[in-house]
């Protein structure tokens, strides 16, 4: 019995197939009710496989879960469908269901393998640090994740992938034997969100400084964290990246990492934790060094969109405090443990899904009749931003401050 195997046997053998999971997951409606696009459909699914059924399709169905992890919330078996997804996104990866293996999902992996970052760029995403001054000692580093840079490459590869549709079936393999991507990547980008993600990140910067904080940037030589390759199943392809990156924080003599994103510091508290030898730095949030700041107090009404990844996968809310301390917080009807997805991490793949998902969290943040929708995540606030009325959290306390 394999390791996968074992692991989504004591996950998914205990279902009682209540159906209460149905209620929250995302997807299903998102895919108009098709059973097996939804939380309970997808353990069913899994049954499926582990009884030896392995002609289903699987590939959708657990590509298309969000890691949200809504499911979890209400289960009274403790049942994590989110987890089932990922071991069987593993299965497939590994090939042990065959003919299954998503041909984008292999080339990413390829990429990040050997480029060190999904569309092997290096400096289109440093750029956003020309001018500003950092640290000779590498002890405590600003680690970027490549996440806020990304979100302007990413948007253009999602409309491109929405509008030629199966055809990256034969673009994929063209792409692969190109070599470095970064020449034809460099070139597809949303120009207005690339621009707000790098003041997004100069904001971060400015924020630590003024907050005192000392620390560095590794710059062309920051390696993106692999967190699309875990996300997409490739766990033996993320050990062995994971490692090297932890090695080479080692030889950079690194000791404390702040993150900026909820995506990196969820896969270094909780993945690297898990797979990695020797890794031993301190982790942090960025949000978690700016409590001596002092901010205006902003008169208006303010609602906050909780990523699934702080308050769900890492139990982080320090966002919301913030908002409560400078504002008047009104909260949308999911919020909390029961706050509802923004449909990012899916767009690539299925971006129709992924553009209803959001539509429906942003519907929910315009009920509360608040003028400022605030969010702590770059790919949240890409999929919500639908108005001028979206912003970042660090947006707001550079506004204040």
């Amino acid at each position: 019995m394999s390791d996968v195997v074992r692991a989504l046997s004591s996950e998914a053998l205990n279902c009682i197939n209540c159906g209460f999971c149905e209620a929250v997951c995302p997807t299903i409606p998102a895919f108009d009710y098709r059973t097996s696009m939804g939380a309970r459909g997808r353990i069913n699914l899994a049954k499926e496989f582990l009884s030896g059924n392995h002609s289903l399709n699987f590939r959708d169905p657990f590509e298309s879960c969000l890691d949200c992890y809504a499911c979890f919330q209400v289960c009274p078996a403790h049942v994590n469908s989110g987890v089932v997804s990922e071991l069987m996104k593993q299965a497939i990866a590994e090939g042990q269901i065959e003919d299954q293996k998503h041909q984008v999902a292999e080339m990413i992996t390829e990429i990040i393998l050997e480029y060190k970052d999904p569309l092997g760029l290096k400096k289109e995403l440093t750029e956003w640090s020309k001018g500003l001054e950092f640290e000779n000692s590498y002890e405590t580093i600003l680690y970027t994740g490549h996440m806020y840079q990304l979100m302007a490459y990413n948007k253009k590869l999602s409309e491109m992938l929405k509008s030629i549709g199966e055809l990256y079936r034969f673009l994929t393999p063209l792409l692969s034997s190109l070599g470095n991507p970064s020449f034809i990547f460099s070139k597809f980008y949303d120009k207005k969100i690339k621009e707000r993600s790098e003041s997004q990140l100069k904001n971060i910067y400015f924020l630590l400084k003024k907050a005192g904080v000392k620390f560095s940037y590794l710059g062309a030589e920051e390696p993106y964290p692999g967190t699309l390759m875990i996300d997409m199943g490739y766990v033996n392809e993320f050990k062995q990246y994971a490692q090297w990156v932890t090695d080479l924080f080692h030889k950079k003599g690194v000791k404390n990492i702040i993150t900026v994103d909820p995506h990196t510091y969820d896969v270094l508290l909780n993945k690297y934790t898990k797979y990695v030898k020797g890794f031993d730095f301190n982790v942090t949030f960025y949000l978690d060094h700016l409590s001596t700041l002092k901010f205006s107090r902003l008169d208006k009404k303010v609602t906050y969109h909780e990523p699934c990844h702080l308050v769900r996968h890492t139990d982080h809310n320090l966002p919301k405090g913030f908002i409560e301390s400078i504002a008047n917080l009104i909260l949308p009807i999911h919020n909390g443990k029961n706050t509802y997805c923004c449909g990012g991490p899916i767009e690539a793949f299925y971006p129709k899904a992924s553009e209803k998902i959001s539509d429906k969290r942003f519907k929910e943040l315009k009920q509360t009749k608040a003028e400022i929708i605030i969010t702590s995540c770059p790919i949240c606030f890409v999929n919500l931003y639908k108005d001028e009325s979206v912003m970042d959290i660090n947006e707001l306390l550079t506004f204040l401050g």
